[in-house]
């Protein structure tokens, strides 16, 4: 059966139309750096792009959480740092006081510094973060965790959580309540070598603090003197206006608070960077699995320039031969015409 030349050259016409295609879809390639532009280009590898650009959305969610969460657990482990430091300069002042052989120009000068670190200890207790919000007011955070004049704690109990991964969200402030205050399981007394007993007596609030009762108490179990305190900045008081008065008893009373002090401070710093430690391991781990999707990202839809580069040049090398095939049996029928 005879083919005929019309018909020979329709084919020629869709191999050319089909090049010119190929050609043009390997140049938006090139250009735009993607293999496909709409959806219908390549349906599966459009559908894995969307979930890949998802899961990237995430990780970058997470990180920022983990930033954020880094940044008020730094500020708070500076504060906590410093509070612990803080609280081992007044416990050297009251064994300084403690003695009784501490002059009455001596003790009014220790009473003093008494009084600096309860403000140093106030100052780190209203810790702000760059952005002006208290550190340690639980969901309070627009006002001072605790107040300048009475010391009284003025936030909440209330825990901030951060999402860090999927599954998993860390606490990232510690409230004022646990932070710069502490809490005993229950009385506990003292006595001295002269036989006077301290009591101590907590007394849990509802803003997360502790109330600690102190009675001191002669052989005679007559009380010679009672006072309490809910916070670090409290006692400090207490031992400035103890040392001020000359009052050496209640500077002994002073002594095992601030070792309590000072012991649950150092526990609050140990969770913070116990957290901190948490943080930087999940960072980890979310910066791998963004590794990962941004190389599948890639994979499925960046162009792969060296190889779209040979493509064209073969579709181009195909296209010129089709182009000279249609010229030659165009030549060739219109001769066969004018024969």
């Amino acid at each position: 059966m005879r083919v005929g030349t019309f018909s020979i050259y329709d084919q020629l016409a869709g191999y050319m139309d089909q090049n010119i295609s190929n050609i043009s879809q390997i140049q938006n390639e090139l250009s735009s750096g993607k293999k496909f532009s709409k959806t219908s280009d390549d349906v599966i590898g459009a559908t894995n792009a969307m979930d890949y650009n998802l899961e990237l959305d995430q990780d970058s969610r997470y990180k920022n959480g983990i930033d954020n969460a880094s940044a008020l657990l730094g500020d708070a482990s500076t504060a906590v740092q410093s509070t612990v430091d803080a609280l081992n300069s007044a416990k050297e002042i009251a064994l300084q006081g403690a003695n009784g052989a501490t002059s009455g120009t001596d003790m009014a000068a220790l009473a003093q510094q008494a009084y600096a670190i309860r403000d140093e200890l106030l100052g780190y207790a209203n810790t702000k973060t760059a952005a002006g919000e208290s550190v340690f007011a639980g969901f309070k955070t627009r006002s001072d965790a605790f107040n300048g004049s009475t010391y009284a704690y003025q936030g909440d109990n209330n825990i901030i959580n951060a999402q860090v991964s999927n599954s998993q969200q860390l606490a990232v402030n510690v409230p004022g309540g646990a932070a710069f205050s502490y809490s005993l399981s229950g009385p506990v007394t003292t006595t001295g070598s002269d036989g006077t007993a301290v009591t101590y007596t907590p007394t849990a609030n509802a803003d997360g603090t502790t109330t600690i009762n102190v009675q001191i108490v002669n052989s005679g179990a007559n009380v010679n003197e009672s006072f309490s305190f809910s916070n670090f900045m409290q006692l400090a008081n207490e031992l400035g206006d103890a040392l001020n008065s000359g009052d050496t008893r209640k500077v002994n009373a002073l002594l095992t608070p601030l070792d309590d002090a000072s012991n649950q401070a150092v526990s609050v710093s140990a969770d913070i960077g116990a957290r901190q430690n948490r943080l930087t391991t999940q960072e980890s781990a979310n910066m791998t699995d963004q590794t990962n999707a941004q190389a599948l990202l890639s994979d499925v839809q960046d162009t792969d320039l060296a190889g779209a580069t040979t493509k064209l040049a073969e579709y181009q090398t195909i296209l010129q031969a089709v182009r000279q095939s249609t010229a030659s049996i165009v030549s060739n029928s219109l001769l066969d015409f004018l024969k």
